[in-house]
């Protein structure tokens, strides 16, 4: 288990926070990403199925977008795999990019079967970092994307 750092309050103006943040991210996701790959996914699949899940009808894509804190065109070729794989519905104008995206019966399938590897990831993370901790840290960092969109 690698040492915990740990840094005092005049010290932290000196740590970068989006190096920081960007280093525990994929440390984090690539946990995640371990489990969910037993069926087929990767964690930002995972959550943009899960949003469309959880809206359950179309979702605009500017909205999915500000919600997933992606950038359009980054969530255009997130979802490209999704739809090829049948698993999200892009509908839009014909000769326009797309304008919605629907999860599919398919998809609703695939996250049902994810569930299972996605709590298997969150029991490790939370056994680690303590439930305590874990919900005051997640409501800070919501508070942070709230603050740096």
């Amino acid at each position: 288990m690698p040492r915990q750092r740990t840094i005092s309050s005049n010290s932290a103006s000196q740590v970068c926070a989006a190096g920081t943040l960007r280093r525990a991210t994929r440390a984090v996701a690539r946990m995640y990403d371990s489990r969910l790959a037993r069926v087929g996914l990767t964690t930002t699949q995972f959550s943009i199925l899960r949003a469309l899940g959880q809206h359950g009808m179309p979702v605009p894509l500017s909205r999915l977008a500000d919600e997933q804190v992606f950038e359009r065109t980054s969530l255009y070729r997130a979802l490209e795999p999704l739809q090829r794989d049948g698993l999200v519905m892009l509908d839009g104008q014909e000769g326009r990019r797309a304008k919605t995206a629907t999860l599919t019966a398919r998809g609703r399938r695939l996250v049902a079967r994810a569930l299972p590897h996605w709590r298997e990831a969150q029991a490790e993370f939370l056994g680690h970092v303590g439930k305590p901790a874990w919900a005051r840290l997640s409501a800070q960092l919501i508070s942070i994307v709230g603050f740096a969109k």
